[in-house]
């Protein structure tokens, strides 16, 4: 799929996630009944800033409107997010003392957000491991049938060997 397109299916998920939240910050009794919403505007951010990203390395052959395009899509997002970061924390205020209420779901997610990329990170690991265990396996069976190999080729050279010489007369 085109980056461009991709990007604008993620604008596309967050406008409608962030229409959602708007309208029903102030109707739901918790945060967390706006948390499909909220993953789907951040998993749109995430998208949006890897699509940027992926043209920014690209080089020269980048229209300059889907530069501009992938920027104002972010600087879109992001404007919507503070937004309703307000409408969140007025909604479910804080003591001062306190990390707001926005705060603390951005602390989730990227508390969320590190433990996936924890697992990720385990996940290839444990691949890479058994990756070099069955390496390491067919290693010693490489080894193993190679000596059974030249055990077998032995004891055939050593039975035509015995065939060979029984095979003479014997003169006295």
């Amino acid at each position: 799929m085109e980056p461009i397109s991709t990007a604008l299916m993620a604008v596309q998920a967050a406008s409608s996630a962030i229409k959602f939240v708007k309208e029903r910050v102030n109707d739901v009794e918790s945060v967390s009944q706006l948390s499909d919403q909220l993953s789907t505007i951040f998993a749109a951010r995430q998208k949006i800033n890897e699509e940027r990203n992926k043209q920014a390395s690209v080089g020269v052959d980048i229209k300059l409107t889907s530069s501009i395009d992938a920027v104002l899509a972010a600087k879109d997002l992001e404007f919507e997010l503070q937004q309703i970061s307000t409408l969140i924390n007025l909604r479910w205020p804080k003591p001062a003392n306190q990390p707001s209420t926005w705060q603390e779901i951005l602390n989730h997610h990227a508390e969320a957000v590190k433990k996936q990329k924890e697992q990720i990170a385990a996940q290839k690991r444990e691949a890479a491991r058994k990756a070099a265990e069955f390496n390491e396996a067919l290693k010693n069976a490489a080894i193993v049938g190679a000596v059974i190999a030249i055990t077998i080729a032995l004891f055939a050279f050593l039975f035509v060997a015995m065939a060979e010489g029984r095979e003479e007369p014997i003169n006295l």
